[in-house]
């Protein structure tokens, strides 16, 4: 059975992961783990739908405002999009912990797979982490309780 859909701005969307491939590739360049704890903490706090998450702040109160994006409306389930900053927040987690630990070659992959994959979400709109969530609902796994919005 479907879940109900509602409706998410997917240039919020798009703008969380502008400024997790932005970050994280300052992050690299300077080479910062405190910038990939950054962007871990703030995809953590993404991913808990909280009203203070950094990127969703930074999207509500410099970028709509600004005139730098418009909102697009469509009808999207949130729990799949909020799995892959989960996912995300774990990734770059990890690799904060590997690169305060000296593991950077580990710390930098995981940053990197990130980036990537943030990149296919940016430009091709294609969300592994949500495919992921999916496939899980499709299995009867508990708590991947949205199925996919059928038009």
């Amino acid at each position: 059975m479907a879940t109900p859909s509602r409706k998410i701005d997917q240039n919020a969307l798009k703008s969380g992961q502008a400024l997790t491939i932005g970050l994280l590739l300052f992050a690299f360049i300077i080479d910062s783990w405190l910038l990939v704890a950054f962007v871990a903490i703030s995809q953590l706090a993404g991913a808990a739908a909280l009203p203070v998450a950094p990127f969703r702040l930074i999207h509500q109160l410099i970028l709509k405002p600004g005139g730098l994006v418009r909102p697009r409306i469509l009808s999207d389930n949130p729990e799949p999009h909020r799995f892959a900053m989960l996912v995300g927040a774990v990734f770059n987690g990890t690799a904060t912990l590997a690169l305060v630990s000296g593991t950077a070659v580990l710390g930098w992959t995981l940053v990197w797979i990130v980036i990537i994959l943030a990149n296919l979400n940016f430009w091709l709109n294609f969300c592994l982490g949500c495919w992921v969530y999916y496939q899980l609902n499709r299995l009867g796994v508990p708590g991947f309780s949205a199925a996919p919005i059928q038009d």
